[in-house]
């Protein structure tokens, strides 16, 4: 990952985050209904990879924009080729990546568990310091931190590892202030 990380303002407050979907219309999976509900009032969608086909993509975009990095079961899309993203917002720098212990970041990615030189490591993929970590391909919702950074893993909305819920993460970015929390489905 020796290229620049994409960085994409965020524009709005309201910020969903999804990863492990792994949506094949007509022959795998589909997004609860009650997601699509859930996801009202978003104003960004950020996926962490393995979302599956575009057509998955497509149908969040009617809800918000979607942006997001690749995982290992994506198709090339244009909003989710990048395999490093960077979300900002006013001071709040935000990493994303699919893989956290292949990128480098975490000794194990379920659970997580940091890297000893975390912020050095973040620093080098990133391009910068970063205030929250977003991570996937567990299939399961994690919140945790290393030092001063937070650390999501919005697990999967549709295809929960073994024993655990569906879910997504919800982040809310107001004034310079950062609050996420994992939202269970059903």
């Amino acid at each position: 990952m020796a290229s620049s990380p994409m960085v994409w303002p965020i524009e709005g407050v309201n910020i969903a985050v999804l990863a492990d979907c792994h949506i094949h219309p007509g022959g795998g999976p589909a997004f609860p209904p009650a997601l699509f509900d859930a996801l009202a009032g978003s104003d960004l969608i950020v996926t962490l990879g393995d979302m599956g086909e575009a057509a998955g993509l497509d149908q969040l975009a009617e809800i918000a924009p979607v942006i997001g990095v690749r995982g290992a079961d994506d198709s090339d899309d244009p909003r989710t080729d990048s395999p490093v993203l960077v979300l900002t917002s006013g001071g709040l720098v935000l990493g994303c990546v699919f893989d956290a212990t292949a990128a480098g970041l975490a000794t194990s990615s379920d659970p997580f568990t940091p890297v000893a030189d975390f912020d050095s490591a973040a620093e080098r993929l990133f391009g910068r310091r970063v205030d929250l970590l977003l991570h996937a391909s567990t299939h399961r919702g994690e919140a945790s931190n290393a030092g001063d950074c937070l650390v999501f893993n919005p697990g999967s909305a549709v295809l929960p590892s073994e024993g655990a819920p569906a879910t997504f993460l919800e982040l809310n970015l107001d004034e310079g202030q950062l609050e996420g929390r994992l939202v269970p489905l059903g």
